[in-house]
């Protein structure tokens, strides 16, 4: 066997037409292609014997951008939601919960408990906040 073989004329494998499948199904999401035209391609990718077929159907097609260097970023941080707002709506809600029943009941001391239970689950939420970075 040849084993100098041209790069277009060997053969493909299911994952390099799986991979331009995904290619062709980006182009669509952008709006480069119409949904025949990519029905059209993505049959043709998945029938495809050797690279330059799979090449032919992606070459008119901007290549993808890799993403280097990208810091990934925590939910917490894309959400915005600073840890001390948490806490708070976590005293507000047992409060409402704990606080409120032993005031009614006339047991004004049960809010001291209440008050070191939220104490004891707020620490987490200000050392989160004072160690964070500034942007």
């Amino acid at each position: 066997m040849p084993k100098n073989i041209p790069d277009q004329r060997q053969r493909a494998s299911d994952q390099d037409r799986e991979e331009t499948a995904v290619s062709l199904r980006t182009a669509f999401a952008e709006g480069r292609l119409d949904q025949e035209e990519h029905e059209r391609r993505v049959g043709a990718a998945f029938s495809a014997k050797t690279h330059g077929e799979l090449r032919t159907l992606i070459d008119d097609l901007p290549a993808p951008v890799e993403r280097t260097g990208e810091v990934p970023v925590s939910a917490q941080e894309k959400s915005g939601i600073n840890p001390i707002a948490i806490w708070g709506i976590f005293a507000a809600v047992t409060f409402v919960i704990w606080g409120v029943p032993a005031l009614v009941m006339g047991y004004p001391l049960g809010l001291l408990g209440w008050a070191a239970f939220c104490g004891f689950w707020g620490i987490p939420a200000f050392v989160v906040t004072a160690t964070r970075r500034r942007k």
